[in-house]
């Protein structure tokens, strides 16, 4: 029980702590406005929206009969479909952010700020909000009995389903957050070379690095992947998307200059800094 306690809680300084960590390293080292960071969280939500309205109606279509699927081709379908469309939308609106927000987005410190936004809004929507009120009704039913609690039977057993899930687990999950932020990072700097470059392959790439990433961990995952196979993969992940960032030199910033000195040129009356 111990084992898996701790995992649990390094899983949620991962997913919710993390990404404010990364928020704070870069408002104070590379003067990256919490602005910025917040558009990345509204493209995320912008993405999720749009993306459960194309899944819905996909089903609706199978469901009223104009589409013919069976339940697990249909379910295949809709996978698909969600990584699809959630890489296309949300390369669509990094490059509509760097395009038409009337804001210097087009540097390498916005494109970190705008891919810890969009990945760190992931993580703790998808990822800890969930884990977070799982561990606090885990934590809540820790000597559940059949004799000791007033909970529904199917209910009583989940939990107690829950306490002997193995301690790997959550790290196995912490592990591929941190791939899932590193992957959104690179594909906003992907974005970011359409600009600099002029060249809207770049797009292209972008939307493809985010389609095998998700394609390959979700396809996995499906064919019951272990979870040894899934952090390994994960760290693979992160390696090629590290090497990335480095091929297109985008760790070559200034980490000395600070938030006050980015700021210098913003309006005092701005709110966010």
């Amino acid at each position: 029980m111990f084992l898996l306690l701790t995992s649990i809680i390094v899983a949620l300084l991962v997913t919710l702590y993390l990404p404010l960590a990364a928020g704070l390293w870069l408002n104070k080292r590379l003067g990256v406005t919490w602005r910025v960071i917040l558009y990345g969280v509204m493209g995320y939500l912008i993405v999720q929206n749009l993306k459960t309205l194309l899944v819905r109606g996909f089903s609706l279509l199978v469901e009223g009969g104009t589409i013919v699927l069976s339940e697990e081709s249909l379910f295949i379908w809709q996978v698909f479909i969600s990584i699809l469309f959630a890489a296309l939308l949300g390369v669509l609106v990094r490059w509509a952010g760097m395009r038409f927000i009337k804001e210097n987005l087009n540097t390498l410190e916005s494109s970190y700020g705008l891919g810890v936004g969009y990945g760190g809004a992931e993580s703790v929507m998808l990822v800890g909000l969930p884990l977070l009120s799982t561990f606090i009704t885990m934590l809540l039913n820790m000597n559940i009995g059949p004799q000791t609690t007033a909970l529904e039977a199917d209910i009583a057993a989940q939990i107690q389903a829950l306490w002997q899930v193995p301690f790997y687990v959550p790290l196995a999950g912490s592990i591929e957050r941190i791939a899932a932020l590193v992957m959104h990072i690179t594909v906003t700097v992907l974005v970011l070379q359409s600009f600099i470059r002029r060249n809207s392959a770049w797009l292209v790439a972008a939307f493809g690095l985010e389609v095998l990433v998700n394609g390959l961990i979700a396809g996995l995952a499906q064919i019951g992947l272990g979870y040894g196979w899934v952090i390994l993969l994960s760290i693979v992940l992160m390696g090629g998307n590290l090497f990335v960032l480095y091929r297109l030199r985008a760790f070559e910033f200034d980490i000395t200059k600070g938030s006050e000195t980015s700021l210098a040129n913003e309006e005092p009356e701005d709110g966010l800094k």
